[in-house]
């Protein structure tokens, strides 16, 4: 029983010592390394098993001749491997708490390497998130310059001509584009809140154009004439605005506002308050209100009796 003991406890010591090389170059990408290590596994069972058969070749030569073969003399025999079944079970034993130990720096680095993947992986996620807000701007600039050119060009398509106003008497005729056309629509817009029975110096302010109501009435007779003209230019402006504002919290979206506002001349800009001020402006009003289109309107270019009843919508505190 010794003996089977000693080689019990043998093979438990080498396959521990074996498993224990294998934990230590599971990480090593060295080929030879890992070869070198079957080797040495391989040479350590070999000679523990060469021990024991010349540890028992040795009591065999110092006991020879036997003079006798029985059950009892083998035992006898067997009993003299004790101290080799102590000596590898000890050594059997070492190698388990060995194993258990790298099993535990095994985790240890399992766990470390887990968490540097989180790691990884998060940094990866912000990266991500990082460049899909960098296409979502690049997306939106694309629609915003290509807006501000369909602006332009509705600008370009404005047209005035000095026949079209009705009540007024003209001597000679007149026609304009673009920013001069705006130019001449705003002062046409001007005549609408006075009276028809003077022309120039003479003309009569109407006290019905100083309040909300009575403007946004002038406005709509005036919109029925010029509103063909205007229409998609405000409809275009509404929209950008509204694509500012849907993309972006205020303060950044006043990057794109300011470059907005900086493409509107100044009867531009009166137009647009009038319009506001009217019942076909109840959508954009809000908005120019918001980012501060009016900021930078020219008051002495307003009608003088307009001049300071509305401050909210020129940027000043009442």
């Amino acid at each position: 029983m010794p003996l089977a003991d000693t080689f019990f406890c043998t093979v438990i010591f080498a396959s521990s010592l074996d498993y224990c090389f294998f934990l230590r170059n599971k990480f090593k990408a060295d080929l030879g390394r890992n070869m070198k290590t079957k080797t040495l596994s391989i040479f350590l069972i070999c000679g523990v098993l060469i021990s024991v058969v010349a540890y028992a070749g040795a009591l065999i030569y110092l006991t020879w001749p036997v003079s006798e073969f029985s059950i009892d003399k083998s035992g006898v025999f067997g009993d003299s491997f004790g101290v080799m079944t102590s000596l590898f079970s000890g050594l059997a034993f070492a190698g388990l708490i060995i194993t258990i130990l790298m099993q535990k720096d095994e985790l240890a680095l399992q766990r470390e390497e887990l968490e540097l993947t989180r790691n990884e992986i998060s940094g990866q996620k912000k990266e991500l998130a990082a460049q899909n807000e960098t296409f979502r701007i690049q997306r939106f600039e694309n629609t915003f310059f290509n807006m501000l050119t369909i602006l332009e060009s509705c600008r370009a398509d404005i047209q005035y001509s000095r026949q079209s106003i009705p009540g007024l008497s003209v001597v000679d005729s007149f026609s304009a584009s673009g920013k001069d056309a705006v130019k001449s629509i705003y002062y046409c817009l001007n005549g609408f809140f006075y009276n028809k029975s003077g022309i120039g110096s003479s003309r009569v302010f109407k006290e019905s154009c100083l309040s909300l109501d009575g403007v946004d009435k002038a406005y709509v007779r005036f919109y029925v004439t010029f509103g063909v003209e205007l229409g998609q230019y405000f409809r275009t402006l509404y929209n950008i605005i509204k694509l500012i504002d849907a993309n972006f919290p205020i303060e950044q979206g006043r990057v794109y506002s300011n470059l907005l506002r900086a493409q509107l001349s100044r009867y531009e800009l009166l137009l647009l308050l009038y319009n506001c001020l009217s019942s076909y402006g109840d959508k954009l009003a809000p908005l120019v209100i918001k980012y501060s289109l009016l900021k930078h309107i020219e008051t002495n270019q307003l009608v003088e009796e307009h001049a300071s009843i509305w401050p909210e919508w020129l940027g000043r505190k009442k």
